[in-house]
């Protein structure tokens, strides 16, 4: 089911008249974490990100998101994608400088950074456009730029392998989508942010398909 940025409005759109979180952050992000291949770690729960930033949750009975994120354009040529999230304390997420072709497709950049934090354990990696592997365990893949009625909304998956511990690099983690079975296990996690700062909405913007 798609969740759109508060319980009570109309679509995704943020542009009743009046409506005080017009134009504000919001985000859904949804990604599970395991051991299955890389061993070593203690697999955390699914997440689940869901609301605007510091105001209404998805789920009218959870806590606000904390949310950042920023595009930065190069007209014609690329853009470059830094987010970060949590909710409700103690689990978090950022991609650090991801640069996408301008019309989406998949990451890349020498600076490109996934971290993923749960508790007191933080695993951090490169992200890139391969397959996950030693050298980059996280694939950023199909990223869409798209006009969400009227709110300019990046989108795409996160694939990860490999992803090491900061305090014991032996300890590697795995994201992939929620679930565990084996489906969950094989597919990426998804992300979803409308009015990231720097991110502007265009006449060749896409319309969202859900």
């Amino acid at each position: 089911m798609r969740r759109t940025l508060a319980p009570t409005l109309l679509s995704f759109g943020l542009l009743a008249c009046g409506d005080p979180n017009a134009g504000a952050l919001f985000a859904d992000i949804q990604y599970g974490t395991s051991c299955e291949n890389t061993r070593g770690c203690t697999p955390a729960p699914n997440r689940d990100i869901c609301g605007i930033n510091n105001s209404d949750p998805c789920d009218a009975t959870g806590t606000p998101a904390t949310l950042s994120c920023t595009v930065a354009e190069v007209e014609g040529s690329t853009r470059t994608v830094s987010f970060s999230a949590m909710q409700g304390g103690g689990f978090s997420i950022s991609v650090r400088q991801a640069i996408i072709p301008f019309g989406g497709g998949s990451a890349g950049g020498g600076s490109c950074t996934v971290t993923i934090t749960d508790g007191p354990n933080t695993h951090v990696g490169a992200c890139g456009s391969s397959t996950p592997s030693e050298a980059q365990p996280c694939q950023i893949s199909n990223v869409e730029f798209c006009d969400d009625a009227g709110n300019p909304t990046v989108r795409g998956n996160l694939r990860c392998q490999f992803l090491r511990n900061q305090a014991n690099p032996t300890l590697e983690l795995e994201l992939h989508a929620r679930g565990s079975d084996v489906m969950a296990l094989n597919s990426p996690g998804t992300f979803r942010l409308a009015n990231c700062s720097g991110l502007e909405l265009q006449n060749s913007m896409p319309v969202c398909a859900f």
